[in-house]
């Protein structure tokens, strides 16, 4: 996947305005990370910094981190 790919998912939120953020939330089967996209109305950045607080205390993945 090119850099055009992943910037697809970001530009529609960045023109109007919307918040929106993106977190780990599981992994798959063959060990490559899952993501959740939450979005939300305009001036609504607490509402998700809230769900995705609530989706990280859910988040299998939450104790997982890379070995150094």
């Amino acid at each position: 996947m090119g850099a055009f790919h992943v910037s697809s998912t970001t530009v529609p939120f960045n023109l109007t305005g919307h918040p929106a953020l993106s977190m780990r939330f599981g992994t798959s089967s063959d060990g490559m990370p899952i993501g959740v996209q939450l979005a939300s109305n305009p001036y609504a950045e607490s509402t998700i910094l809230h769900i995705a607080s609530l989706l990280e205390t859910l988040s299998p993945a939450r104790d997982q981190h890379p070995a150094l």
